[in-house]
């Protein structure tokens, strides 16, 4: 991630339900679909308690993931 647009959250829409994702930064510097109804303005920066992870209310999460190995 680099220059100002690596702090600017990136709008979306789910692949798989088409819901509304905003994109925010986790504490490892990687991203993260979150529920756009738990984003405020401002926020770059993924909180667990405060943002919802999309991957626990998308009903297709599991063809996002990958194979443990």
């Amino acid at each position: 991630m680099r220059g100002s647009s690596a702090q600017t959250p990136r709008y979306g829409v789910c692949r798989a339900c088409s819901a509304p994702i905003v994109w925010l930064i986790t504490a490892a510097g990687k991203l993260m679909p979150v529920n756009q109804d738990s984003f405020a303005p401002g926020d770059v920066y993924y909180e667990p308690g405060k943002h919802v992870s999309h991957f626990t209310t998308c009903p297709q999460a599991n063809s996002f993931r990958r194979p443990r190995k």
